[in-house]
């Protein structure tokens, strides 16, 4: 995606290019699917804005928890705990409740960065995981509850209706796997007579996995059982997305755009820390083709495809509406796109 184009399309949807104002536009995204197959799919589309405010002082990088102006937090984040086998009530496989909330910064050089809530100690506090950088007192944020499988497909119920093609069985219908915070794959769907349940664990005796965390700026694995097509909902930022990978089990990224683009124009390479010629020590991106996970690296100059070392060129790579890929660095590292809003 040239960056001319990038700006029309932003024009079109009346966003404000020069602005890191968020939840400017509410969009219902549909990405193109193919039945039987299993792609990436990125949550780039945000739940609404809950609270707005401003970094009460100046942080030095590393700090984890931070004070805003006023008091804004009356809230209380889910905890979860760690996972054995198929979960248990209350683990990151099986939250007991959907409250999962993300900082999202909107003014200064972190502009776009999200932070997931750990707590709020106070009503005017909040801790979040993984460090945060070096951030100047007056600086701006919006608070948002997380997505979850729920939130993005639905809880069942009149006012959220599910919106994937459900079965008794996961071979009949459509299935959502989720990359975990340990790097293992677990795979979901909605059971017909029971609802939310994890593939292995079904039936009124299975646990419920509707509020299952798909954190904002990641995203999720889909295998359609027959549709063409997934709209994605929510409110677009215009604002450029920028989140921490804080292991190197890695993390699903989103395609932050409402639009496609391609490896080399997204900007990723300018925040790779290992960018080598010695494929087993560089950071690896890993993109779903045909069913297999295909890897791509940067040797310092170019993004190479490991499998035969092709140079991509700026048209060899697209990354599509709504897809996502799996980034493994060597080291805990931000990642994102190049900024959205851009004066034309």
């Amino acid at each position: 995606m040239k960056i001319r184009n990038l700006i029309l399309v932003l024009s079109a949807l009346a966003l404000p290019l020069q602005a890191a104002e968020v939840g400017v536009s509410h969009l219902s995204q549909p990405v193109t699917l193919t039945p039987g197959n299993t792609q990436l799919v990125g949550v780039f589309l945000a739940r609404p804005v809950l609270q707005k405010g401003k970094v009460l002082n100046n942080l030095t990088n590393g700090a984890t928890t931070f004070a805003a102006d006023s008091a804004i937090f009356n809230y209380t984040a889910a905890t979860e705990s760690a996972w054995t086998g198929v979960g248990t009530a209350g683990s990151e496989l099986a939250p007991i409740s959907d409250n999962h909330y993300v900082i999202e910064f909107t003014s200064g050089p972190w502009t776009g960065l999200i932070k997931q809530v750990s707590s709020f100690p106070t009503t005017s506090s909040a801790v979040v995981q993984g460090g945060l950088p070096a951030l100047t007192a007056g600086t701006t944020f919006v608070l948002r509850k997380d997505h979850t499988l729920a939130s993005l497909f639905g809880d069942g119920s009149s006012a959220s209706p599910i919106q994937i093609e459900t079965d008794v069985d996961p071979s009949g219908a459509d299935v959502v796997g989720i990359y975990t915070s340990t790097g293992v794959w677990k795979q979901f769907f909605w059971q017909e007579g029971q609802g939310w349940r994890m593939v292995g664990n079904v039936g009124p005796q299975g646990l419920d996995r509707a509020n299952v965390r798909v954190s904002l700026g990641t995203g999720f694995s889909f295998k359609s059982y027959s549709r063409s097509t997934l709209y994605l909902t929510g409110e677009y930022r215009g604002s450029r997305s920028r989140i921490s990978i804080d292991t190197t089990k890695g993390t699903l990224v989103a395609n932050p755009y409402p639009v496609a683009t391609t490896l080399l124009s997204s900007g990723l390479s300018d925040y790779l820390v290992s960018k080598t010629t010695s494929v087993p020590n560089a950071d690896k991106i890993y993109f779903l083709e045909k069913g297999n996970f295909v890897t791509y690296y940067n040797n310092g100059t170019n993004f190479k495809k490991e499998l035969d070392n092709t140079v991509i060129q700026d048209t060899n790579k697209v990354i599509g509406v709504g897809e996502a890929f799996l980034l493994k660095p060597r080291l805990p590292m931000d990642v994102a796109f190049a900024p959205q809003y851009i004066n034309p």
